[in-house]
C-alpha cells in the first residue's frame, strides 16, 4: 500500500451549538440550533485531503464507544486509510463541545482526549509512516509527533506541522526539535505570533523560519493567506464569500493546499489560491467537515471567481 500522506493528530465528536451572539458569564442562552459531528483537527485534514482524491492514511486513538464507531464509519466512508488507528478498550472518544455566532466566530472547549487518546511514541508504526511520501502532523501530543518526525525525515518523506495557539503554548523548548525537522510550517496567525512573541505575521514567520522549516505557510482569516521563505514574503487574499462557520476553515485550507503541492505539482503561490478557494467553500457550511469541498467543486469556484483553474 502507497498512501499519498499519513497525518498524526487529533479526531474527536464536535458538539456544535449555533447561537445568536456569545454568552456573558454565568448567562444562559437558547441555541438556535445543534450539529454532532465527526471532527479534530487532523481528522478533518486527512478527510479534506481524501476527498479531493489524495490518499490519506490517520494516525489517531479513539474509545471503543458509540462515539469511535462514528468516527471510524465516517472516516471509512471518506477513505481515509485507518490501520493503525488506535481504539482504546473501555476508554472515551473525545468530545469538543463549540460554539457559532450569527457571524460565523467559533469558540471551541477542547477535550483533553483528544491529546491523550493518540499513540505513545513506542506505539507508532514506523513502517506505515514510511509507506507514505509526506507526513503532516498538528503535534498535540508532541513526543509522538517528534518520533514520527524523525522517522519521515530519515526516510525522506515531505514533512509538514500545522501549529495553532494552544499547542504553540507548549512552549518552544518543546516544540523547537520539531520545528526543526519540518519542511512546510502551516501555523495560523494566532499560533505563530503566540509561540514567537511577534507582534506582526510577517516577523512571526521571519522568526520561524530561522528555527528550521523551508517554508512557512500562514492562515490568515478573513485576510487570506501569507508565504514566507528565504527568499522572501508573498500574501494572497481570500476570496469573500457568505460565512456561516469558520470551523475547519484552517484545514480546509492545509489540506488543499498540500494536495496542490503534493498531487498537482503546483508551486506554493498556486496552491495557496487553491487552498483560500477551499477554506471559502468550508466556511459556507456548518460543520468543520461537512463544507470541504470535492475536486470537483473546488475546480468550479475556481473557474467561477478566476475564469481558470489551476487544479
Amino acid at each position: 500500500m502507497t498512501l499519498d500522506l499519513v497525518g498524526l493528530g487529533e479526531t474527536c465528536i464536535d458538539l456544535t451549538q449555533i447561537v445568536d451572539e456569545f454568552p456573558e458569564p454565568d448567562e444562559k442562552i437558547f441555541s438556535l440550533s445543534s450539529q454532532r459531528n465527526v471532527g479534530g483537527v487532523t481528522c478533518n485534514f486527512c478527510v479534506g485531503f481524501a476527498r479531493l482524491g489524495g490518499k490519506a492514511g490517520f494516525i489517531g486513538g479513539i474509545g471503543d464507544d458509540g462515539e469511535g464507531t462514528q468516527i471510524v464509519s465516517s472516516m471509512s466512508l471518506e477513505g481515509v486509510n485507518l490501520d493503525t488507528l488506535m481504539i482504546h478498550k473501555g476508554g472515551r472518544t473525545a468530545l469538543n463541545i463549540i460554539l457559532v455566532n450569527r457571524a460565523g466566530e467559533k469558540m471551541i472547549i477542547q477535550d483533553p482526549l483528544l491529546r491523550d487518546n493518540l499513540p505513545d511514541p513506542d506505539e507508532i508504526d514506523e513502517g506505515y509512516i514510511t509507506s507514505a511520501r509526506a507526513f503532516h502532523t498538528s503535534a498535540i501530543k508532541p513526543n509522538s509527533a517528534l518520533k514520527a518526525m524523525r522517522v519521515a525525515k530519515e526516510h525522506g518523506l515531505l514533512t509538514s506541522f500545522d501549529l495553532e495557539k494552544h499547542v504553540s503554548s507548549y512552549g518552544l523548548d518543546t516544540l523547537k526539535p520539531i520545528l526543526e525537522l519540518t519542511d512546510l510550517l502551516m501555523p495560523n496567525k494566532l499560533g505563530a505570533m503566540s509561540i514567537t512573541d511577534a507582534k506582526d505575521p510577517v516577523l512571526a514567520a521571519r522568526s520561524l523560519l530561522r528555527l528550521g522549516p523551508k517554508a512557512v505557510v500562514m492562515t490568515m482569516g478573513s485576510k487570506g493567506s501569507l508565504i514566507a521563505t528565504e527568499g522572501g514574503e508573498e500574501s494572497l487574499n481570500s476570496f469573500k464569500t457568505e460565512v456561516l462557520d469558520t470551523t475547519g476553515a484552517g484545514d480546509a485550507f492545509n489540506s488543499a493546499f498540500l494536495y496542490g503541492v503534493l498531487v498537482k505539482g503546483l508551486d506554493f503561490s498556486k496552491a495557496s489560491i487553491v487552498a483560500n478557494a477551499s477554506a471559502a467553500l468550508k466556511i459556507r457550511k456548518v460543520g468543520a467537515q461537512s463544507g470541504l469541498p470535492t475536486l470537483e467543486a473546488l475546480s468550479d469556484f475556481l473557474k467561477e471567481r478566476l475564469g481558470y483553474t489551476l487544479i
